[in-house]
């Protein structure tokens, strides 16, 4: 590069859908928990970037470097007072949400009713709403405004690529797929390349401080 030439970086950003990500790596890193009682394993979240980003070399090339333009999680709780997700309210907003460069957007889930198969009685669950549109909302924000130029997308939400297509298509971004080897083949399909999260990347995100019961 020229003398005072000004050097290319390319700006990343990270948009995690919590609750897809969570479920997934649980199911990996403990899948007989149902039965044995083992509680989850910790993910270090405050790692997560620069793990991913150390991956985009492989992808992407090496001849532009990778500046970390921050990370964007996407969550929902049921919103009931005193109920069993207080502690994930404080873990989202008062940890996460407090990390160097992280965001948090929580939205309160529905209230579901269904009928048991069985007995026929009635079941009062809840559902996610809200999370899906406003990942795909700052997906496109952020592509307009140039507020990114590789989107580290971790989800396997097959929603997702219709965005991720016209993104990378019609506003010259890219796309990055985090997840793990199993499911997720169309939005793996639809991104421009993909982080496969099983083996070395889930050993380097594995807190070593203990489960998620310790949170």
């Amino acid at each position: 590069m020229a003398a005072g030439a000004e050097a290319r970086m390319a700006n990343v950003k990270l948009f995690i859908d919590f609750w897809n990500f969570q479920l997934g790596w649980n199911d990996y890193m403990t899948p007989d928990r149902r039965t044995s009682g083992q509680p989850p394993v910790k993910i270090l979240w405050k790692d997560a970037p620069g793990v991913l980003i150390a991956e985009l070399p492989t992808i992407l090339g090496t001849g532009v470097p990778y500046l970390y333009k921050g990370a964007r999680i996407y969550a929902s709780v049921n919103p009931a007072q005193g109920g069993k997700d207080e502690g994930l309210k404080k873990f989202l907003h008062n940890i996460l949400g407090q990390m160097t460069g992280f965001q948090v957007a929580v939205r309160d889930r529905r209230p579901k009713k269904d009928r048991c198969p069985h007995c026929k009685e009635e079941i009062v669950g809840t559902v996610e709403k809200g999370v899906d549109s406003l990942i795909v909302s700052d997906l496109f924000e952020g592509a307009i405004n140039d507020a990114y130029d590789v989107a580290i997308l971790l989800s396997n939400d097959s929603d997702f690529a219709p965005a991720v297509r016209t993104i990378q298509e019609r506003l010259n971004k890219q796309v990055i797929h985090v997840g793990f080897r199993y499911g997720g083949n169309e939005i793996r399909t639809a991104c421009w390349g993909h982080i496969v999260l099983d083996g070395d990347v889930c050993g380097k995100l594995r807190d070593p401080a203990g489960s998620a019961a310790d949170r």
